[in-house]
């Protein structure tokens, strides 16, 4: 089944798509309305967060945000009527620290590897197997035991919320070629994502170009992720099941998503 992305109107996000609608590869169907993906959530009008809670179910959030970013939020607006899971995928850090948790030893380029876009950032974004994979894997958990519907974001809900994606996908076995459209479709958002965290406000005028190009999404940089986490590792579900991921817990997840 061709992937189209399954995007959902909340004012104030612009990169917030539902995973129900994919398939896995022995042709179950991602059940619509219980795991979304996102940009962060601050800042959202009553009338957005009521779209959240009694339209579409949220009863979760996996934030995947640092601490030093939460802090700097002023309206982080559920106020318990949710309940939060904070899962960076950096290492702890002090919101006092100057240097930023991204700046830390994350990538890796290995040897041989091109210093273009796509490697380097595939390279961080391996650093969060190796840094995080407790959030990762509590992320699922997240997924498979919330009450209602969990939306899985973090700043602008692409590269975080991208990696963690792919992985929930993975552990249900949907196809590789579904999974990269649903991280590429990111890019579709990209001028909108950049005009909202506020470093590129004229994103797609032509002095922004260079931006939206370095933070888009292509599919070949997933691709990159996933066969490298094959390689080391046989498969994602390889290792998931590395990380502490229990037959129990694939049981719940496959339970809740594909019932």
């Amino acid at each position: 089944m061709a992937y189209e992305p399954n995007w959902v109107e909340v004012d104030g996000l612009v990169n917030i798509r539902d995973l129900g609608g994919t398939t896995t590869a022995d042709a179950r169907i991602v059940h619509d309305g219980l795991v979304f993906r996102s940009d962060n959530l601050d800042d959202l009008s009553e009338a957005s967060i009521s779209r959240l809670l009694d339209d579409l179910g949220v009863s979760d959030v996996v934030d995947l945000r640092t601490n030093t970013e939460r802090q700097g939020v002023t309206g982080f607006p559920f106020d318990g009527r949710v309940q939060v899971h904070k899962l960076s995928l950096y290492p702890d850090d002090d919101p006092s620290d100057p240097i930023p948790a991204w700046f830390g030893d994350l990538s890796v380029l290995e040897d041989g590897d091109p210093p273009d876009t796509v490697h380097i950032v595939a390279g961080h974004y391996l650093g969060y197997f190796r840094a995080r994979p407790d959030s990762i894997v509590n992320a699922l958990r997240t997924v498979a035991t919330a009450q209602g519907a969990t939306i899985i974001n973090c700043a602008a809900g692409k590269d975080r919320t991208g990696t963690v994606s792919a992985v929930l996908l993975s552990a249900l076995d949907v196809p590789q070629a579904q999974i990269l459209a649903d991280y590429a479709a990111s890019t579709e958002r990209i001028v909108a994502i950049l005009a909202k965290l506020g470093f590129a406000a004229n994103a797609g005028s032509g002095a922004h170009d260079a931006d939206v190009k370095s933070q888009s999404t292509p599919p070949e940089l997933m691709k990159l992720v996933l066969d490298r986490v094959a390689r080391d590792y046989g498969s994602v579900a390889g290792w998931l099941q590395d990380n502490g991921w229990t037959p129990d817990d694939q049981a719940a997840l496959e339970a809740k998503l594909l019932g």
